[in-house]
């Protein structure tokens, strides 16, 4: 069918990624799973004044509910308490109903639009929903996904995309693979598939560096410095129009760090932080023809772009970000008489985390261009200098 979103549409997209966020950290899904036999605790919030219904002390809403908790057992955490003032903040204008569960032990919110009459104290009430007769807003989580059923109303957020029935009327949003080369994206151009990238690399904020180092301990062979990576990558569609269509990617990548130093020190380890030595043999400082810091890392780009029509001259203009996790690092240095090679592995104080930007400029009968910039350092906090790595060249 052909894909036409309302704002009304989109909104109740909104609010189900919102129910999704704070479910994420605060429910365990693997026990929302149809528990029929747990103990449940009612609590109703009217939405309105943010308060428990029939409150009558003038304690804020979060210590009503830490009380509560506390008397049922479980405990109201910073996550769970920010994912039911999400639900309580929003713009959703009927009831909704939250389940958390912690251990064998389970709490049922009732976050009421209009404010009703009723006792507002904690019971043990298995069926109570089953009474009520109204029908507040489910949420499930399994593995298939969340699932947000509001009356006749239902919103589906799966791995593939999001599928909306909103009074009988059916609304998909898919994210398909444009290897698959359907139909409806022939036409324009992708990201997805195999990948290589072929650059150099840099250090950032070398203006900063300060005792025990020097800027000059990180100068950098420019063209010795070389960035590799291999990557593979899936591409799905948000939205298309007639010459342009708005997609996101996403992959695995596998990157080389490779810092090749100017001058004759290398890299050590020392007790406390990073350090530098001068090469030496039997005693005597030797010259080396190359002397290089080099990090492995495996990293996760997300990546979303607008692709242009085949044929044009920029194929797609991509901005994201990326993580990374450092599976290797090691110092080479290579003498320049005589040739003789030495590696040494080690963490070198080096974050095992990396995370940052990206930039990618596609072109027609040329190569793609790539930028990454680091955002995390690349040493941990007291241990080194605080720079990182920027890398720039050609996607194949």
């Amino acid at each position: 069918m052909k894909l036409s979103i309302t704002m009304k549409t989109l909104k109740r997209i909104s609010y189900s990624i919102i129910t999704i966020i704070a479910l994420i950290f605060s429910i365990n899904s693997q026990v929302l799973a149809n528990r029929g036999g747990v103990d449940s605790t009612v609590i109703s919030i009217d939405k309105r004044n943010q308060t428990l219904l029939n409150q009558k002390n003038n304690k804020t809403l979060r210590e009503n509910l830490q009380e509560l908790f506390t008397k049922s057992g479980m405990s109201l955490d910073d996550d769970t308490w920010r994912g039911i003032r999400r639900i309580v903040n929003s713009d959703l204008n009927k009831d909704t109903l939250l389940v958390i569960t912690q251990d064998s032990k389970s709490i049922r919110i009732v976050i009421n639009t209009h404010a009703k009459n009723g006792s507002n104290d904690s019971i043990n009430t298995e069926n109570k929903e089953q009474k009520s007769g109204h029908k507040d807003k489910q949420v499930k989580v399994g593995l298939g996904g969340v699932v947000v059923k509001d009356g006749n109303d239902e919103v589906r957020v799966g791995w593939n995309g999001v599928y909306v029935n909103e009074n009988g009327k059916e609304t998909n949003i898919t994210l398909r693979d444009t290897t698959e080369n359907s139909k409806k994206d022939r036409g324009f151009n992708s990201r997805s598939g195999f990948n290589i990238y072929l650059g150099l690399n840099s250090f950032t904020n070398t203006g900063s560096i300060a005792a025990p180092y020097s800027s000059k301990d990180f100068e950098l062979s420019p063209l010795g410095s070389r960035y590799i990576g291999f990557g593979w990558t899936r591409s799905g569609t948000i939205s298309k129009g007639t010459n342009t269509a708005f997609k996101i990617s996403y992959g695995l990548e596998l990157s080389w760090y490779n810092f090749m130093l100017e001058n004759n020190a290398f890299f050590v380890k020392g007790n406390d932080n990073i350090g530098f030595s001068d090469y030496q043999n039997a005693g005597k400082q030797v010259a080396l023809s190359r002397n290089k810091l080099t990090i492995a890392n495996i990293n996760l780009p997300v990546m979303p772009y607008i692709a242009f029509k085949k044929g044009s001259i920029i194929t797609y203009i991509a901005a994201g970000g990326y993580v990374g996790y450092r599976l290797d690092s090691y110092t080479k240095t290579k003498e320049d008489d005589g040739g003789k090679k030495q590696w040494n592995h080690s963490s070198f104080f080096l974050n095992n985390v990396r995370y940052g930007l990206a930039f990618e400029l596609g072109l027609k009968n040329f190569p793609d261009l790539f930028i990454n910039y680091d955002l995390s350092n690349l040493f941990q906090d007291g241990r080194g200098p605080k720079v990182g790595g920027l890398s720039f060249g050609i996607r194949l």
